[in-house]
């Protein structure tokens, strides 16, 4: 209920973005491009259905590293299919993380995976997916709009993931939260196009990395979630 809502009002805001100062660009959308925007929205879809599931059924800061393992799925995915470099510094961040993850995720201990912490992989996985479709996308439309159509066509996966599921999509908790929460994702699928256009893929990724920072830290103030290196 929480990701239709939000997507909603994201998908409102840039359509109306869209229709008021960049209306021209739309018509540079063919059959190719439109393809494409499917894709990203189908991928994008997919970790946000995956990516609450997982968050709900795991803790905020489990979640907050884990869903950066996009920083490994986008550098591989980059190296094979957009011929990104592949140097030592991206492969000795890649194990860095792979080890930070393991000791966030299990404590340090040889257990199996929750169900939460693959559905979170999962979302990681095709938040990169849709990153490396996007990046040579911006070289023939507006950032602007690819940021739209990965937002639109993720909520029509969504509706569709909601319809199967029989959620009551119509009952309003938080609205002031939704509201908020909808404007920003819309901004951050702005912002990240704008920045895929400049940017390679992987630099993308590893700026991100600041965010489960900023996670670990506001849930250990607000949510009362520590942070050791065992459990």
């Amino acid at each position: 209920m929480w990701t239709f809502q939000t997507t909603l009002i994201s998908v409102v805001v840039l359509s109306l973005y869209l229709m008021l100062a960049m209306r021209q660009e739309l018509n540079k959308i063919n059959t190719n491009v439109f393809k494409k925007l499917i894709y990203i929205g189908f991928f994008v879809g997919i970790a946000y259905v995956a990516g609450i599931y997982g968050l709900q059924l795991s803790t905020s800061i489990n979640y907050s590293f884990l869903i950066k393992s996009t920083l490994v799925f986008t550098i591989l995915l980059a190296f094979f299919f957009l011929k990104e470099h592949m140097s030592l510094s991206k492969l000795t961040l890649m194990a860095i993380f792979i080890i930070g993850a393991y000791l966030i995720s299990t404590g340090g201990k040889i257990i199996v995976p929750r169900v939460g912490d693959l559905l979170t992989l999962l979302a990681a996985f095709c938040f990169s997916a849709a990153v490396v479709i996007q990046k040579p996308l911006t070289e023939k439309i507006n950032p602007n709009v690819i940021g739209w159509g990965r937002v639109f066509f993720a909520l029509v996966f969504v509706a569709i993931v909601i319809i199967a599921l029989k959620v009551d999509v119509f009952k309003i908790a938080a609205l002031g939260y939704v509201m908020v929460a909808g404007i920003m994702n819309a901004v951050l699928a702005v912002y990240i196009n704008k920045t895929i256009a400049v940017s390679s893929a992987s630099y993308l990724t590893m700026m991100s990395m600041t965010v489960p920072v900023i996670n670990s830290l506001l849930g250990v103030a607000l949510l009362n979630e520590s942070m050791s290196f065992c459990r």
